[in-house]
């Protein structure tokens, strides 16, 4: 059931009792199309993938293979069933645990290529918002303006006609004239 105050919005009439709240806000975020958040949170989550890298060392890795081996060797001589199981469960562990590793480096590339285009896309955003002004930035350009023409134009024929033709400009942006 869509909330009474919302008056527009292509989703609003859809969206549950318990989400119309978060969408006004969304909405309302004058940063909503803003990625540094999202950008942040791809790099801790890569910094967690870089260090889980960390803690399964390569050479360490092989060395515990090779003793793994000597273990399995060793039971296999000695004919024990229950150590050459231990040792097999043991290898597979390790060499499931490389194939971890491999799983961990796809999700740090795919990570890295999901940062890059957040980064493209939000290097974008700045660059039109300083291609852009507001209305208020404009208007507060306007009155400037007109300050200095106050203050360097003595003419009162000339100040009057500027003044009104900036008023024009003001009512035409603004859809109140012609």
């Amino acid at each position: 059931m869509a909330s009474p105050s919302f008056k527009h919005g292509r989703y609003s009439k859809f969206l549950p009792e318990r989400l119309i709240g978060r969408y006004g806000e969304a909405r309302a975020d004058p940063e909503l199309l803003a990625l540094r958040d999202e950008i942040a949170l791809v790099d801790v989550r890569l910094t967690e993938l870089l260090q889980r890298l960390e803690t399964g060392e390569t050479a360490g890795k092989w060395a515990r293979l090779a003793a793994t081996y000597g273990d399995l060797k060793a039971a296999q001589v000695e004919r024990d069933v229950g150590g050459t199981a231990a040792a097999l469960q043991k290898l597979g562990t390790i060499i499931e645990g490389e194939a971890c590793e491999d799983v961990v480096w796809g999700d740090i590339i795919a990570l890295l290529d999901q940062r890059r285009k957040l980064v493209e896309s939000e290097r974008k955003r700045l660059v039109e918002m300083q291609q852009m002004i507001t209305v208020e930035q404009a208007l507060a350009l306007l009155a400037r303006i007109q300050q200095v023409i106050l203050d360097n134009v003595s003419d009162r024929g000339i100040i009057s006609a500027i003044s009104a033709e900036f008023k024009r400009i003001a009512v035409a942006d603004t859809g109140g004239g012609a």
